[in-house]
């Protein structure tokens, strides 16, 4: 959208000066609120078109990803709240990265195995067996021992029970039997920690998500005479989530009655599956909608402000996964660019008569047919087909084309229909 403004602030000034978007595809020119600072980022060059608006930049950046992560970093955690991190360490490293875990997994043996090869070292050196080294008659606490490097592969060996012969410990020397108890009773339960970790981090089931799709858009027609938007969400996965539901996240701009501005204000949005409300048996791709109705926060958008660009759709999907019986949860985040008004999704399922099954078409996923719908809000358009508006009833049924059924179509194509 291209914008008129009376004079451009310098970098880092601020204006309240009433500015107009004019959008040359409508036609229509909005006049914003005067009270709306517009503020130019420090550094940027006088013709850059990127600027804030109350916090946060026009044409806003979101706070989830297409792919599910969270564009939100933290800041000002000091002291004693970081420690938190280190009381619930188990999660601290299983939310670390890859990099990082492998490290500590690598550091953490390393470390074990030269802390016991500094024992065996300290244990002969006090036996006297490096003083004795060409004694003949001496009975060392690890034979052949010569030196440290044969103390650290002693202590490899001996905590992952290889054992290649070359040394062994005598028991005529005291601590010898001690020390290979504490060794490997502590290599046990440190292998059983961190191989469990390791095992935890590769089998997480937010893994799962990463065969769960979302379109790439999302619709708004009408549906049964009501303002929908719609979003379509598979399964690629044969094994399917059980118990599987969804529900929306409306992010958008909030002022309170005593003018506090809330830049990043949620509300509920509620999905409905076919008849199902929000539950939905995602064994093929479905279509979930939500009616623009007077509990959704889109009820009084106009056209233009609802392609404004100035909030985000999170949507959430869970389930529990079938064969772990864990619970897995996808997210994905959609904006106005991201909306396709007057469309409505393609029919992707279709009876093989070949193979006897259903089959589901992937490469239609995001495939979309053109659907007559008023550009409105979803509440002038309850007035258009629920009320008495300048549309009955009957003339907004005749607005949308004929469905047809799988029914329909096998009857066409039975072999009575094709004689002559």
């Amino acid at each position: 959208m291209a914008s008129d403004k009376k004079q451009l602030p310098k970098n880092g000034d601020e204006t309240t000066e009433t500015t107009y978007d004019f959008d040359p595809k409508t036609g229509v020119t909005m006049k914003r609120r005067p009270s709306v600072k517009t503020v130019e980022f420090p550094g940027e060059s006088k013709d850059s078109s990127t600027k804030m608006r109350n916090g946060y930049q026009l044409g806003r950046p979101s706070l989830v990803k297409k792919t599910g992560q969270y564009r939100v970093g933290y800041r000002g955690i000091k002291g004693s709240k970081r420690k938190g991190y280190f009381r619930d360490l188990y999660q601290t490293l299983i939310d670390i990265k890859w990099r990082w875990a492998t490290l500590i997994f690598c550091l953490t043996f390393f470390f074990v195995y030269l802390m016991f090869a500094i024992f065996w070292y300290l244990l002969s050196y006090s036996h006297g067996d490096f003083d004795n080294l060409d004694n003949p008659a001496w009975s060392p606490c690890v034979i052949r021992m010569k030196g440290f490097a044969d103390a650290l592969l002693f202590s490899i060996e001996t905590q992952t029970t290889i054992g290649y012969g070359t040394f062994y410990p005598d028991t005529k020397c005291g601590g010898s039997i001690p020390l290979v108890f504490i060794q490997i009773t502590i290599g046990f339960l440190l292998e059983t920690l961190l191989v469990g970790f390791i095992l935890v981090k590769v089998a997480r089931p937010k893994y799962r998500r990463y065969t769960l799709m979302f379109s790439d858009t999302m619709c708004i027609c009408v549906e049964d005479g009501e303002l929908c938007l719609q979003i379509r969400v598979g399964d690629i996965r044969k094994s399917h989530l059980i118990d599987a539901s969804v529900y929306g996240i409306y992010v958008g701009e909030k002022i309170s009655e005593e003018g506090f501005v809330y830049p990043l204000y949620q509300k509920q949005m509620e999905f409905e599956v076919n008849g199902m409300d929000d539950r939905m048996f995602l064994m093929w791709p479905m279509v979930i909608s939500h009616k623009i109705n007077e509990d959704s926060p889109l009820y009084d958008m106009q056209f233009e402000e609802m392609l404004a660009n100035t909030f985000e759709i999170i949507i959430v999907l869970e389930g529990t996964i079938e064969s772990t019986g864990e619970i897995c949860q996808a997210r994905t985040s959609y904006s106005s660019k991201d909306i396709q008004w007057g469309c409505r999704f393609s029919n992707l399922m279709d009876f093989d008569l070949e193979t006897g099954q259903w089959r589901a078409d992937f490469a239609l996923f995001n495939q979309v047919d053109p659907s007559p719908t008023p550009k409105c809000s979803g509440k002038e358009s309850a007035v258009i087909y629920r009320g008495t508006g300048i549309f009955g009833q009957e003339k907004a049924e005749n607005l949308t084309r004929k469905a047809v059924s799988h029914y329909d179509i096998r009857l066409e194509k039975t072999p009575e229909n094709f004689a002559i």
